[in-house]
């Protein structure tokens, strides 16, 4: 848990007030310009099957991209999470594909992963939401014989994504956890509980128990039991804020010592 007081945590947990080159304001635009960029060059430049719905929401839907004309079959599968506090209503499927270039050239699928987002929402919901999509997403995967499904998240996405590592998602079938190969989790939140005396938990609206339930450093060893056979990056930027590098720096070295592969990547 920090040591930070409590009046302080707002400007601790605000990503976009520690850049060093511009304002609050115009980190968010830049942001979300370059990823609709981003991410239509990726639609004029890739196949993409759009909207698959997993779920009875128009967010609950996922956009597949693959090299044009190439072949999924056998083909390892990267799965992104949008962040956005679970909350940012210009986030989602749609401007989420931005990195899918240069890996669907490399011969990977890449799937941008919409949900549904607070106050709208709960947590809980959200998370439910995203193992729902994982499942129809793990049985694409056996349908197009997959090397393997790799995760990835930045912010709130990398919440969700390590969320995702303690799931076994079939009773009847242990390969549907095995084919989850690994995660990049990038400048994520792993303990949520300083979340709740900011303004971010206005819509989330977490009492300090539902923080610690819906935080990944509360289920350690059920993450790291489904992971032993499970490569884990960890990503923060130079410039992230101090809080977001203190727990992404806890979480790998807890990962690792718990037995999980591990890299932690300082950019």
């Amino acid at each position: 848990m920090t040591s930070i007081p409590d009046q302080e945590l707002d400007f601790h947990y605000s990503p976009s007030r520690w850049s060093h080159r511009m304002s609050p304001d115009e980190v968010i635009a830049y942001h979300l310009d370059e990823t609709a960029k981003g991410s239509k060059f990726s639609m004029w430049t890739l196949d993409c099957e759009e909207g698959i719905t997993y779920g009875d929401s128009e967010r609950q839907k996922f956009n597949i991209f693959h090299k044009k004309n190439a072949s999924t079959r056998g083909a390892p599968i990267m799965v992104y999470i949008h962040g956005g506090y679970w909350q940012t209503k210009e986030l989602g499927r749609e401007n989420s594909s931005f990195l899918a270039v240069p890996l669907c050239n490399a011969g990977a699928t890449v799937i941008a992963v919409g949900y549904d987002l607070a106050p709208e929402v709960s947590m809980n919901r959200i998370i439910l939401q995203i193992k729902k999509a994982l499942h129809l997403i793990i049985k694409l995967a056996k349908e197009r014989q997959s090397s393997g499904i790799y995760l990835c998240g930045h912010s709130a996405g990398a919440h969700l994504a390590i969320m995702m590592l303690m799931s076994a998602f079939s009773e009847d079938d242990e390969y549907d956890c095995e084919l989850i190969r690994g995660a990049v989790l990038v400048s994520g939140v792993y303990d949520l509980r300083p979340l709740t005396k900011t303004s971010m938990n206005v819509a989330l609206g977490l009492s300090e128990d539902e923080a610690w339930r819906f935080s990944p450093l509360n289920f350690i060893q059920e993450i790291s039991q489904h992971s032993q056979y499970r490569h884990v990056i960890v990503a923060v930027g130079e410039y992230d804020a101090p809080e977001f590098r203190r727990q992404s720096g806890e979480m790998e070295k807890i990962l690792r010592d718990n037995g999980v592969k591990t890299n932690y990547i300082d950019v």
